[in-house]
């Protein structure tokens, strides 16, 4: 009795191994839990405002029929574009990260030659 609790699990050296992986990075692996359905939509999917134009989405008319998939608002309204401010990175969102700061510093060094030669 005391000869079998001594033993190693079952399985080879390499089977004991990718266990012990397993184990460890499994957690890592899973999907994150889902908020319940009443915390994630208060409104049903319909009646949440359109992106470009405001009014309802089941105003809308969405276009499968092509590779492109459309969206048809009712009306020719859009929403005020917001303000930006700065550079626009490769996708024409506003900049962040190491781009935001390179812009900053080049404002800066502009900002100085421009005092600079008011002074002259």
């Amino acid at each position: 009795m005391a000869r079998e609790e001594a033993s190693p699990p079952q399985g080879n050296p390499y089977t004991r191994f990718f266990d012990r992986v397993d184990r460890v990075l499994g957690p890592a692996f899973v999907s994150p839990l889902m908020p319940a359905e009443e915390e994630t939509s208060a409104m049903p999917e319909d009646q949440k405002p359109c992106p470009l134009c405001g009014h309802p989405m089941f105003e809308h008319v969405i276009d499968h029929s092509t590779a492109n998939t459309v969206l048809v608002c009712p009306t020719d309204e859009r929403l005020p574009e917001h303000e930006v401010e700065g550079p626009l990175n490769e996708l024409g969102m506003p900049a962040t990260g190491r781009r935001l700061e390179k812009f900053e510093e080049r404002e800066a060094h502009e900002r100085d030659l421009r005092e600079e030669r008011a002074e002259l």
